[in-house]
C-alpha cells in the first residue's frame, strides 16, 4: 500500500483559525508527525527542521537562542519546525521567547506526543499563543486520498442537518473504488503509517512487540515516576480481553494483586503515553457520568484480543479520530460516548455535536439484526442510529433514521 498524503495537509494552515499562531501537533509515537513536518520543507517553502533530541541544537541554542533565523535571510516566508521541545527544561519558556520575538512572517510548528498533549489542559502563559491539532492513526478515508471537502461534518453546511448531509455523504462516497480492500487493509495492519504501508504479517508482528517496549522501557520511565514497570506490562497483556465492556479497575487490581489507586494511575499514564484512550458513558447528568465505568481501548486496533474485539476497537479509534478533526477544524465541538442504561443495557457509541447527541452507532461482525435495547434506547433518545457491520455488502434502511451497513460504506465518509 502507498500513503499519497495526511488529511491534515488540506486544514492545518487554514489562516481563518490559525490567525498567525504557533501549530502545536500532538499524537502517538510513530504515527507519521516527523515525517509530515519534514515534508513541508521544500526549495519553495524555506525553512529549517530542529530536533530537541539533537546535543548539536541545544548547544547552539545555549550560544544564540536564535541562531536558526539565519536561514531565513531574505526569504518572504519561513518554517521554523521544533520537535521534541517538550522534552527540555523550561520548554513552554523557550517557546515564548521565539514566538514573542520573531518576525511574525515565521510559522512555527511544534511536534510532540505525551507532555505536549497534557500541555493543552493546563493553564500557563503561552494561551493565546497557539492552536492545537492532532495527528492520529490513518482512517480509511485518508487511505484511499478521499478530499476532506466531501467527508462528513467537515463543512460548516454539514452541521446545519448532520443526519441529512451524512446520507448524502454516504452515498456520493458510493462511487469510490477500493473502500473494501481499503477497509480490510487498515483491519489488518492497523493505523500506523509503517506497518500499514508494509502490509506484512512478519513486519507486523515484530512492530507490535517492539512498540510496547518502547513505550513501556523509555516513555514510561522517562515521562513518569512510575517504578513498577512488569505490573504496566501485566495491564497491557490483560486488556486486550477486556475491550468493548466496562473496565473495572477493582477487578483489575484483583487479578494482579495491586491497589485500585496504583491500576488507576497506570491506565491514566498509558493514555498519556497514546498506547490507550477511554470512552465514559454518556448521561445527560454529567456528574452522574463521572462516577460510572469508562470503556478502554487501544489507540491501535491491533492489540485487541480477537475479531470482535479489534473490530469494535477499530470503530472506536476512528470515531475517536473523526470527533478530534471535527473539533480541530472549529466548526463546533464533537465528543464520543458510550451509552448505558440503569438496567445494564448499551449501544457502543454515541457521537454528540455541542454537547447534543446527534448519532448512535453499535458494532457486529455479521448480525444485521437491531437488538430491542437499541431499539428502545434509541427510542428514548430519538437520534439517527446506524449498526456497522464488518461483513461486506450490506446498506439497508429502515425508515428515515436507521441505517444498518457495512464498515466499508460507512468509514470512506468519516475523516
Amino acid at each position: 500500500m502507498k500513503l499519497q498524503s495526511r488529511q491534515i495537509e488540506q486544514y492545518v494552515w487554514d489562516e481563518e483559525v490559525t490567525a498567525n499562531k504557533m501549530i502545536f501537533l500532538s499524537g502517538p509515537r510513530q504515527i507519521g508527525k516527523t515525517t509530515y513536518v519534514k515534508s513541508l520543507l521544500t526549495p519553495d517553502n524555506a525553512g529549517v527542521y530542529l530536533n530537541w533530541d539533537n546535543p548539536a541544537v541545544r548547544r547552539k541554542y545555549a550560544q544564540d537562542p536564535f541562531f536558526f533565523m539565519e536561514r531565513k535571510k531574505d526569504s518572504p516566508s519561513f518554517l521554523l519546525i521544533l520537535d521534541e521541545i517538550h522534552k527540555r527544561p523550561k520548554w513552554k519558556d523557550i517557546l515564548k521567547g521565539i514566538y514573542d520575538t520573531v518576525d511574525p512572517s515565521c510559522k512555527i510548528i511544534v511536534t510532540g506526543s505525551a507532555r505536549l498533549e497534557l500541555f493543552r489542559k493546563s493553564g500557563d502563559s503561552l494561551v493565546g499563543r497557539y492552536i492545537h491539532y492532532h495527528m492520529l492513526p490513518i482512517s480509511v478515508s485518508e487511505s484511499m486520498g478521499i478530499p476532506i471537502s466531501k467527508l462528513w461534518l467537515c463543512n460548516a453546511e454539514d452541521w446545519k442537518n448532520p443526519w441529512s448531509s451524512l446520507m448524502n455523504k454516504l452515498n456520493s462516497n458510493m462511487g469510490y473504488s477500493g473502500r473494501i480492500s481499503a477497509f480490510n487493509h487498515l483491519f489488518r495492519f492497523g493505523g500506523f503509517p509503517e506497518p500499514l504501508v508494509k502490509g506484512s504479517d512478519r513486519f507486523l508482528n515484530k512492530w507490535k512487540r517492539d512498540y510496547i517496549s518502547l513505550l513501556l522501557t523509555e516513555d514510561l520511565r522517562v515521562l513518569t515516576n512510575i517504578k513498577q514497570i512488569d505490573t504496566v506490562e501485566q495491564i497491557a497483556e490483560l486488556l486486550p480481553a477486556r475491550i468493548g465492556s466496562p473496565l473495572s479497575i477493582t477487578a483489575l487490581s484483583r487479578d494482579l494483586e495491586s491497589t485500585y489507586p496504583t491500576i488507576k494511575n497506570h491506565i491514566a499514564q498509558l493514555e498519556k503515553l497514546w498506547l490507550l484512550f477511554s470512552l465514559r458513558p454518556w448521561s445527560k447528568k454529567i456528574h452522574r457520568t463521572l462516577r460510572k465505568q469508562k470503556k478502554t481501548y487501544f489507540v491501535n486496533w491491533i492489540y485487541a484480543a480477537d475479531e470482535a474485539r479489534v473490530f469494535e476497537n477499530m470503530i472506536a479509534m476512528l470515531l475517536s479520530r473523526a470527533c478530534a478533526v471535527w473539533t480541530d477544524l472549529a466548526y463546533g465541538d464533537a465528543q464520543l460516548w458510550y451509552v448505558r442504561n440503569f438496567d445494564g443495557s448499551e449501544i457502543d457509541f454515541l457521537i454528540t455535536l455541542n454537547r447534543l447527541p446527534a448519532l448512535f452507532i453499535e458494532t457486529k461482525l455479521s448480525d444485521t439484526a437491531i437488538s430491542v435495547h437499541c431499539r428502545n434506547i434509541k427510542k428514548q433518545l430519538d437520534i439517527p442510529f446506524i449498526q456497522v457491520i464488518k461483513k461486506p455488502g450490506i446498506w439497508k434502511r429502515e425508515g428515515h433514521d436507521i441505517l444498518v451497513l457495512s464498515a466499508e460504506n460507512f468509514l470512506p465518509g468519516l475523516p
